[in-house]
């Protein structure tokens, strides 16, 4: 078999067996959804840890040029990668330029492989699409309070405050579906770095659109979209 064709099946496999394991969660799919789309202030967790966002110019007031939110990114707070707190997964914007600037703390971020910091007074650093990259709270004892800069907006304001709003309803953002968080990043136009390709590419071109066919999981969902 095709060393290409081999990749197909053991994407298909894993795509598949993350279905069947994760079917029992409601969170996305039926859970009861809090309408906070009007919130210029929102809570990414209802555990006392995590992010707080505020939206200082929002996609509508810079008729989608950009995005620009303050984040509060607590001491303590859990990461997708051990001993990076807060951190998302590695991911790539496809579309969009991210640009990072620190009011309060210490921020640190690795994008392609390499690892830089940023501290109150430095200039911002900005991550072009395509890149892959990630973003923590390297001093894990004090808040971390941060701004970035999505440009264009595309939909990314959708995609956070859905993601928040789905957290806040479950818990925290590890209680969300996995197949509801893939659908999110996908309708956000992201790719997550931290699985093979292969795999992404199979999530991305069949298992999303059949979720969102099938009505079992959407990208956004009124109760939290402007």
């Amino acid at each position: 078999m095709p060393a290409r064709a081999v990749q197909i099946v053991v994407a298909a496999a894993i795509a598949l067996a993350a279905m069947a394991t994760t079917w029992s969660s409601t969170v996305g799919r039926s859970a009861i959804r809090t309408p906070r789309a009007n919130e210029k202030v929102f809570e990414c967790t209802k555990l006392g840890v995590g992010s707080r966002y505020t939206v200082v110019q929002s996609t509508k007031d810079t008729n989608g040029d950009s995005l620009t939110i303050r984040e509060l990114l607590r001491a303590g707070s859990p990461g997708f990668t051990p001993g990076r707190s807060g951190s998302p997964p590695p991911h790539i914007h496809k579309q969009e330029t991210e640009c990072f600037i620190v009011h309060s703390g210490s921020f640190s971020y690795e994008v392609d492989g390499v690892i830089g910091h940023l501290r109150p007074g430095d200039a911002s650093a900005c991550v072009p699409p395509g890149m892959t990259h990630q973003f923590w709270n390297s001093n894990n004892v004090t808040d971390l309070d941060m701004q970035f800069t999505v440009m264009p907006a595309g939909s990314f304001e959708s995609f956070i405050r859905t993601m928040c709003g789905l957290a806040t309803d479950a818990g925290s953002a590890a209680d969300i579906n996995p197949l509801q968080m893939m659908v999110m990043f996908v309708g956000g136009g992201m790719e997550i770095a931290a699985m093979p390709r292969p795999v992404w590419l199979f999530i991305e071109r069949v298992v999303v659109p059949l979720l969102r066919l099938l009505r079992i999981y959407h990208p956004t969902y009124p109760e939290y979209t402007v």
